[in-house]
């Protein structure tokens, strides 16, 4: 049983990490009243090292180990990520579990005010700003005509390159903006660049989702947190949670690959769109458990393994 009457939760300084760390924070306020939140919030390497790709450093994990070393070190007792961003792979004497409601899955064009325009339409040289080979290979798929250039910076920063003039537009994930949009604070202090934008949805079967795609993760160290996350966690999140991450164990995917991966359910019954370098499968009417759900993405991510040997 958790004692104390002071949650810690750890997180990234951007504004971003900021409201998502909030997200969870108001959510374990709401099913145990008594309790308090202090943020603690952190710089990461991969915060700090903007000039170079995450591939040249060492990947996904840049954003978390600050935070894990203060988890094992006991100086805070949780840790907030947007669960698509988590390595495969991170210290065993760490636990995770995915919270809240899954947010909006698919990606977004963000562009400036008043172009109307989709993925397909955009004209010849079009700039748009990515550093994810998985939006970089499915964009090239969609549009041959358009140029990709790599960016990295946090939401805010990654849009401030359209009016700098670096890009046409950039490619998000719809979760994170739509959580800053809707906390009070941010939206107020970013106004004037939100209010110049405009931003067009891109069909999650069109460009397939990283893995995990807007969820929230919570990492702790001290199990005594099991059942204060208990308290705040969605059953069908936590499966597709676990299931597009063992999608990502079988393929053994790391930050130099390229995999996404789009789960529906229609009907009680899943259905599957994977993407993997360059390759898609698709398997539909699948049951709705857990078991039949991970059977079917290992399938998926053999075939799609071998299909790349």
């Amino acid at each position: 049983m958790f004692h104390k009457d002071t949650i810690r939760i750890g997180t990234r300084k951007s504004a971003l990490a900021l409201a998502q760390s909030k997200l969870v924070g108001d959510a374990i306020v709401n099913s145990f009243p008594h309790m308090k939140i202090e943020y603690v919030p952190m710089n990461t390497l991969g915060d700090k090292r903007l000039d170079v790709s995450l591939q040249e450093i060492g990947g996904k994990g840049l954003f978390t180990r600050e935070l894990e070393e203060a988890l094992i070190n006991g100086d805070i007792d949780l840790a907030v990520h947007s669960a698509k961003d988590l390595p495969l792979e991170f210290d065993n004497r760490l636990k995770l579990m995915p919270v809240l409601k899954r947010a909006a899955v698919n990606d977004i064009l963000v562009v400036n005010k008043d172009l109307n325009t989709d993925i397909r339409n955009l004209p010849i040289g079009f700039r748009i700003g990515t550093s994810s080979k998985r939006r970089y290979e499915q964009l090239r798929i969609l549009n041959k005509n358009i140029e990709i250039l790599p960016i990295r910076g946090n939401v805010i920063t990654r849009i401030g390159k359209i009016f700098s003039g670096e890009v046409d537009g950039v490619i998000l994930a719809r979760a994170g903006i739509d959580r800053l949009i809707a906390d009070n604070k941010y939206a107020g202090e970013y106004s004037d660049i939100l209010e110049k934008i405009s931003i067009f949805d891109i069909k999650e079967k069109d460009i397939l989702p990283a893995p995990a795609q807007g969820i929230l993760c919570a990492e702790y160290a001290n199990d005594d947190m099991v059942e204060i996350l208990e308290k705040i966690q969605d059953k069908e999140c936590e499966y597709l949670f676990i299931a597009e991450r063992r999608y990502l164990s079988v393929l053994q995917a790391d930050c130099h690959t390229s995999a996404g991966i789009y789960i529906s359910d229609n009907s009680k019954k899943y259905s599957i769109k994977a993407y993997f370098d360059g390759k898609y499968m698709e398997m539909d009417s699948i049951e709705n458990t857990l078991e039949n759900l991970l059977i079917t993405v290992e399938k998926l991510a053999d075939k799609l393994k071998r299909e790349n040997v």
